[in-house]
């Protein structure tokens, strides 16, 4: 499956999700384990933020572990980061140009780079 491929069956999902999900399905798809598992069915934005306690980078370390190697520019299509834009974090997949992340109407995609990608990992 391409990254592209997983992106476009994004655009069709409506079951509920967090910031985590789509970069966590991703590594699924590709044979990784699930690094979102513990916090996968909290969806609600309160509760998000509440587990991940302003730190979006401190709950996929500890979800990723060593299982994926950490990665610095040049990105590749596939890899996944926590990313920060207008204050808040997210994860986002890069396309090979944008970094992609899930919208409640299926996914928006961002031309970020520098200190907005907070750290990265190679599925």
């Amino acid at each position: 499956m391409t990254v592209g491929d997983f992106l476009l069956s994004v655009t069709e999902r409506r079951e509920p999700w967090n910031c985590s999900t789509m970069p966590a399905d991703w590594c699924v798809a590709l044979g990784h384990p699930d690094f979102a598992a513990p916090w996968r069915d909290v969806t609600d934005p309160a509760d998000c933020d509440a587990i991940a306690d302003g730190d979006l980078l401190t709950l996929w370390g500890a979800g990723i572990g060593n299982a994926l190697p950490v990665v610095s520019p040049p990105y590749r299509a596939g890899d996944i980061a926590v990313i920060a834009h207008l204050g808040l974090q997210a994860g986002a997949i890069f396309t090979g140009e944008r970094w992609a992340l899930q919208t409640s109407t299926g996914f928006a995609a961002l031309p970020l780079c520098g200190d907005a990608i907070v750290k990265a990992w190679r599925p």
